[in-house]
């Protein structure tokens, strides 16, 4: 997408080229995930399950995780631990997806999700 391997490097890119952009997640799949956030960086190192059976459905829990966040917290203001808290919950969710067959009719609920965090 911006012709970098380098996260920092293309978040740095798509932030250039779209100045609005406030916020800025790079799943980095089982290598964890960063937040880009008013000149703030924040990774997450995953949660890794020995159980994993597929990925489907993945990218879709992440992203569906952090706009909960978002729309539970507002996207003003946020700090590091808050960017922290988001990825790692996000995290969670993805790891827990990742055990079950399909997609969204296995998508974990948030007393499973904390019960892994």
């Amino acid at each position: 997408m911006t012709g970098t391997t380098d996260f920092d490097r293309g978040a740095a890119v798509l932030r250039q080229a779209f100045p609005n952009i406030r916020l800025l997640n790079v799943t980095a799949g089982a290598e964890g995930s960063y937040s880009y956030y008013e000149g703030l960086r924040v990774f997450v190192l995953p949660r890794k399950l020995k159980n994993t059976i597929e990925t489907t459905g993945a990218g879709d829990t992440f992203c569906a995780c952090v706009l909960n966040y978002i729309l539970g917290h507002g996207l003003s203001g946020l700090r590091e631990e808050e960017l922290r808290e988001m990825l790692s919950f996000a995290n969670a969710a993805t790891a827990l997806v990742t055990t079950r067959k399909g997609a969204l009719r296995v998508m974990p609920s948030r007393e499973e999700i904390n019960g892994l965090l």
